[in-house]
């Protein structure tokens, strides 16, 4: 599966380099990089697959083109609950009024608890408390996934005066459901559940590294970023060709979250004696790695950089022989363009 992309990492790193490219060009590789980004997803939207097409939704979330819309919307009368949810996560996360009626239906009479969780989310970010005891049941529920779901919803409600509720199950016997209590009281500003988190970002099993550093992007900056700054550590030269990717691929996530938390930009600190490299810098790259895992993985931290001028690093992947690539290099052009349409741009 493995393929080598045309373009040189040295071509990519001076590009980045050489500044700002006039305004028109930037303006027009805009418009067309956008353009295929949202085809893309829009094509990938209707794949046999249930997890593309949840990838889809949640790629779309930033965009407020129409097509986005009408994908999102798809999302909630498809017959797999996995798609569901994500697009009602999405309507949620966008605030957007117009998905109401449904998102009242869905919470009330959907057939998955994990989608009525979803939901009750959804009208909580829009005003509407209604049916917010329902949640406590399925958090009952003898499906791990739906205690799972609950507890990671309860966690990005923002909520504090969920805390208790979630403490209670301190029973639970499922790993990925008590880490999912763990995230969302960490969210939620329990100090403890942050230190847990922290811990697990540094300790020596890379599942556990891979996803406590997907949520440190959702803690506070002094909590999470020196556990994902110790993420951003290269191997030592001896390593083994798989732990080295392994590494790299921890270095990427490492390098999303620290995106998403608005601080991209790393320089090694004085007197160290390992090489800790800016996450744009580690993204760059990885665009062009053999492993089509870590060049998507690249493209998602590189979108979350927020920096328009990078965004054109990210066009060759748009046509990369891997779908998986591809729409990986289309989430993170439309989370760029999207997001910094509406927020001040980084440099």
């Amino acid at each position: 599966m493995s393929r080598v992309l045309a373009v040189a990492v040295g071509v990519l790193t001076m590009a980045l380099l050489a500044g700002c490219p006039p305004v028109q060009q930037l303006q027009d590789d805009h418009g067309a990089s956008l353009e295929k980004s949202m085809v893309i997803l829009q094509m990938q939207a209707t794949s046999p697959d249930p997890a593309v097409r949840a990838n889809c939704i949640e790629a779309l979330l930033p965009s407020r083109d129409p097509r986005a819309m009408n994908v999102i919307e798809q999302g909630m009368y498809d017959r797999e609950w996995v798609v569901r949810f994500a697009s009602v996560m999405a309507a949620g996360k966008r605030k957007d009024t117009g998905y109401k009626p449904k998102l009242v239906a869905m919470a009330a009479n959907d057939i998955n608890d994990s989608v009525k969780a979803a939901a009750i989310y959804a009208l909580r970010q829009l005003g509407d408390t209604a049916n917010m005891n329902a949640l406590a049941k399925f958090l009952e529920s003898p499906d791990w996934s739906v205690r799972a779901n609950t507890a990671m919803v309860l966690g990005l409600m923002g909520d504090p005066s969920a805390i208790p509720l979630l403490l209670s199950m301190h029973r639970e016997t499922d790993t990925r459901t008590k880490f999912e209590i763990t995230a969302a009281l960490a969210r939620l500003g329990d100090k403890n559940a942050q230190k847990i988190i922290s811990a697990l970002a540094i300790s020596q099993f890379a599942e556990d590294q891979w996803n406590a550093m997907i949520v440190c992007a959702d803690l506070p900056a002094d909590v999470a970023v020196n556990p994902l700054f110790l993420g951003l550590v290269d191997p030592p030269p001896q390593t083994p060709a798989d732990l080295r990717g392994l590494t790299v691929r921890l270095q990427l996530i490492a390098s999303r979250s620290l995106g998403k938390l608005g601080a991209p930009q790393f320089e090694t600190p004085p007197g160290s004696k390992t090489h800790v490299r800016r996450p744009a810098e580690i993204a760059v790259e990885n665009l062009t790695n053999d492993d089509p895992g870590i060049r998507a993985l690249a493209a998602f931290a590189l979108g979350e950089m927020l920096v328009p001028q990078q965004a054109a690093a990210l066009t060759p992947l748009l046509n990369d022989p891997d779908t998986t690539v591809q729409r990986a290099a289309a989430a993170a052009t439309v989370n760029i363009y999207s997001r910094t349409s509406r927020t001040p741009q980084r440099h």
